[in-house]
């Protein structure tokens, strides 16, 4: 399909082919808080910039926005087509901006007359999100889920990576996430995937599944930080085959220690760390809280461990007990490669 000149291609035949390399030419904030996966940003305009483009269109119009939106770019087209081509490589340059709209279309235009095969995605990421959108809605789920419980330390995601490393289906939905899950569950990952950018992943993860007959998935509530899970996934981990996953209080602590590794405790992650605690405040009391901090601070984390395990988390998931729920099988997950054995001979007798 033809427009404005250009060749544009559309969300549904894109996906399809492994030639192309999605490029978002929007603001790297716009990029930042969603995008199409594995997209490079290669941005026409700062984050100042398009602010500032925006006030322009909003208070004189778009002639004037315009104006300043060339000024903006022209210096920076040589640098953009050089980027464009180094990024591409012998993948053809498939650009998209937010609607498909002026920037991507200029940025096409100039790529064109460097005499380089270039593509436009039709309606922009807009169009990909509805997508987006629409498949999560009416999203059939046919898989069987292999669900992992446990309380925290337990090793369940160390379990599900080791069965993906053995060729299982595995969902990581924390891993997609980016957010463990808890109050603590954002230290030292950076900032969390927008909702919009979970359910791209979570859609894309689901696609490659569907012929699989069953895949491995860490018991989750309906929230996870803060996205939320598409209301199909949620009842099938309701009715999903339950494993439940038991480990000693001491080799918990180690397992948490060994994910949050104190011995290398930025600045930055310790001030996370004080944040949460912090938070914790109505639910562990003003002194225990206190207590915490301060062990924080003289650098036990050992102590830390335990307190929060036995005063938070062990009785915020005490539905992860054997004689609170029914599962299908409890597995002690104190060997964690004799449990994932013994997880991997269990299903092949029920599946």
């Amino acid at each position: 399909m033809r427009f404005y000149g250009t060749l544009e291609i559309d969300i549904r035949e894109a996906l399809k082919r492994k030639d192309l390399l999605f490029i978002d030419v929007r603001s790297p904030g716009e990029h930042a808080e969603s995008s199409i996966p594995d997209s490079v940003n290669i941005p026409l305009f700062s984050n100042s910039e398009h602010h500032q483009l925006g006030t322009i269109y909003h208070l004189y119009g778009e002639s004037e926005a315009r104006s300043l939106a060339l000024e903006f770019v022209s210096p920076k087209l040589p640098q953009l087509v050089k980027q464009v081509t180094e990024t591409s490589q012998s993948l053809i340059p498939l650009l998209y901006c937010k609607r498909g709209g002026m920037r991507s279309l200029s940025l096409y235009q100039v790529l064109s007359m460097s005499g380089i095969k270039v593509l436009r995605l039709k309606n922009g990421y807009r169009g990909y999100r509805k997508l987006v959108s629409e498949g999560l809605k009416s999203y059939r789920f046919d898989n069987k889920l292999v669900i992992l419980h446990g309380l925290t330390g337990v090793g369940k995601t160390d379990l599900l990576m080791m069965l993906e490393k053995r060729g299982y289906p595995v969902i990581d939905l924390e891993g997609l996430a980016r957010h463990r899950g808890s109050v603590f569950g954002s230290v030292g990952l950076g900032t969390q995937r927008s909702q919009k950018d979970f359910d791209a992943l979570l859609l894309q993860k689901l696609d490659s599944l569907r012929a699989e007959p069953l895949a491995f998935i860490e018991g989750e509530g309906r929230r996870i930080g803060n996205v939320y899970l598409p209301h199909f996934l949620s009842e099938a981990m309701n009715e999903g085959y339950k494993l439940l996953l038991t480990a000693s209080l001491e080799k918990r602590v180690a397992r948490i220690l060994s994910t949050y590794n104190p011995q290398n405790l930025a600045v930055q992650e310790r001030e996370e760390l004080e944040q949460a605690i912090s938070s914790l405040k109505n639910r562990l009391g003003r002194q225990r809280t206190n207590q915490l901090l301060n062990l924080l601070k003289t650098g036990d984390l050992k102590t830390t461990a335990e307190i929060l395990c036995r005063d938070y988390y062990d009785r915020l998931y005490s539905d992860s007990r054997p004689e609170t729920a029914n599962f299908d099988l409890v597995i002690d997950a104190e060997d964690l490669e004799q449990a994932v054995n013994v997880i991997i001979k269990h299903i092949k007798t029920v599946f």
